[in-house]
């Protein structure tokens, strides 16, 4: 795809305004984010109405109108906030990492797992701030940690979201790079972080219940683990306030269950899916709404194959 012009010119104010941000104080950087999140809500129209729409799709009538607009003008300011974190990775440290995140024994409980020396796949999503998460494991001695990423259309914007991770010792596996790089993780005993709560039509996926609808969902965090034979945990980086609550969920053994592998697949996606919807539903304000999860349908998987 070609360079043109207006893309450098909005990447110029794009490296602006992260400048701007990292040479404000956290608290600053972070009133002026809910503003500006709050302010998108309402001056970009198209988003607002695909967000307030599947807010509606998700819980029909079990939220009024008004709620739903509530929780929609707070999904674009938890955006606008994540991102503002996310640009101040610079200032962020295995000492000062605290001041950002609690958490309790979440890090001791992956040693124990890595200690088995089978690698890790952390199940991550659009939830809190999905970069933090990779970040604060980076931060806290697991080297060699990798997520699973997409690459970005233009490489200038592609460079400054690799190097921020970079900054924090993650690095970034294509996801149409081969399999072979992402089991090369597992392999290395290190942690695979995957994104696997949006519709994409790219990758093999099945469809799994999703606020009681069928969801078009990746399976390849189920097929890595089967092929590593380690283990899966859905993990969260929550907002409270200023600061974030790392949460580590229960690992996963897709390898233990009985039958065939199909059956093993869809049994695994379907659990670690489940997880995810539970922590959309106790904090929706804090996933991306702008993503139609509901996009891809059966009929279409019928017509045209996958």
């Amino acid at each position: 795809m070609k360079n043109r012009p207006r893309r450098y010119v909005l990447y110029l104010l794009l490296r602006g305004a992260m400048a701007f941000v990292r040479i404000m104080s956290r608290s600053c950087a972070l009133s002026f984010a809910r503003l500006a999140g709050a302010t998108a809500f309402y001056l970009v129209g198209r988003q607002r109405k695909k967000v307030l729409n599947n807010l509606r799709i998700a819980w029909k009538d079990e939220k009024s109108d008004a709620e739903l607009k509530t929780i929609g003008r707070r999904v674009f300011e938890n955006l606008a906030l994540t991102t503002v974190d996310t640009i101040r990775f610079t200032s962020l440290t295995k000492e000062n990492i605290g001041e950002w995140v609690v958490y309790d024994d979440e890090f001791t409980r992956v040693k124990r797992i890595l200690d088995k020396g089978k690698g890790l796949v952390i199940l991550a999503s659009h939830i809190g701030n999905w970069e933090l998460l990779a970040a604060a494991f980076g931060l806290m001695g697991f080297g060699g940690s990798a997520v699973v990423g997409k690459r970005i259309y233009y490489e200038k914007y592609n460079k400054i979201i690799t190097g921020l991770r970079e900054r924090v010792n993650i690095r970034t596996i294509y996801r149409d790079e081969s399999p072979k790089e992402m089991l090369r993780v597992l392999k290395n005993n290190q942690i695979l972080g995957v994104l696997a709560d949006q519709d994409v039509r790219s990758v093999q996926g099945i469809f799994v219940d999703f606020f009681g609808r069928p969801a078009f969902t990746p399976t390849a965090p189920v097929k890595l683990a089967m092929a590593a034979q380690t283990v899966m945990v859905p993990a969260f980086m929550i907002r409270e306030g200023d600061r974030y609550r790392l949460i580590v969920e229960e690992p996963l053994s897709p390898q233990a269950v009985k039958g065939s592998k199909d059956e093993a697949v869809r049994e695994f996606t379907e659990r670690w899916s489940a997880v995810v919807e539970k922590y959309i539903r106790r904090y929706p304000e804090q996933w991306v709404w702008m993503h139609d999860r509901w996009k891809t349908t059966p009929e279409e998987i019928l017509m045209g194959g996958n």
